[in-house]
């Protein structure tokens, strides 16, 4: 795999490899660089451009951080340059439903425009038991026959956490995948570290309630 350091923010992804041994990859291209591990979910598409891609293991887990780069289609029509920091976290255990958690406050901006490429709706949490101060600060999008599945991932100590202390991003669940979405966020080793925090923290708690999952 090629070497190519990235311009923007090389500095902060090669500090988090420092921290937790990771190896830096900076640029990569999935059309060129086909030996490596793309990062999938709802962000992916022909046109993206990946950067600081960063990987490795922490605490048994399989990582990687990236920072990718795609033009949209806003719900209006116009176009519009996007850039995700992106943590990718590989479940050892579970099986998860594909479904987004996205930040209320962030999704006017993309939530609706990334759930839309699914056909998703937005899920009503009204009489299904969820935490009052997870409500208001996520929408939860998916296909509204997945409803029972997805509550056993959003379990009331998932939702408390995440609402409490990591509402700041967004998260997609897909497969043997959690992912974490940083956006519009000054890109620094706090905020890094954070991500980890949280993606790790998720990926144990769920690998340790698998047997509880079906889809």
């Amino acid at each position: 795999m090629r070497f190519l350091p990235s311009q923007k923010n090389r500095k902060v992804f090669g500090n988090i490899a420092e921290e937790y041994d990771l190896v830096y990859f900076g640029n990569v291209d999935p059309k060129v660089d086909t030996d490596y591990k793309i990062v999938r979910g709802l962000t992916l598409s022909p046109n993206i451009k990946d950067e600081n891609y960063t990987t490795g293991n922490v605490y048994d887990y399989e990582v990687a951080f990236l920072q990718r780069s795609k033009q949209v289609t806003m719900t209006d029509g116009g176009k519009s340059q996007r850039t995700w920091t992106i943590l990718h976290v590989q479940l050892k255990n579970a099986w998860l439903p594909h479904f987004l958690v996205d930040g209320r406050s962030r999704s006017e901006e993309y939530g609706h425009l990334l759930a839309s490429t699914q056909r998703w709706r937005e899920i009503s949490w009204r009489y299904l038991g969820a935490n009052p101060d997870f409500l208001k600060v996520f929408a939860i999008f998916s296909q509204p026959d997945m409803v029972s599945s997805l509550m056993n991932v959003l379990t009331e100590e998932v939702q408390a956490m995440l609402a409490a202390h990591f509402a700041q991003f967004d998260y997609e669940f897909k497969d043997d995948s959690i992912i974490v979405y940083a956006t519009n966020q000054e890109v620094n080793l706090q905020l890094l570290d954070h991500m980890l925090r949280v993606g790790l923290w998720l990926a144990r708690t769920i690998d340790q309630n698998s047997h509880e999952l079906t889809i």
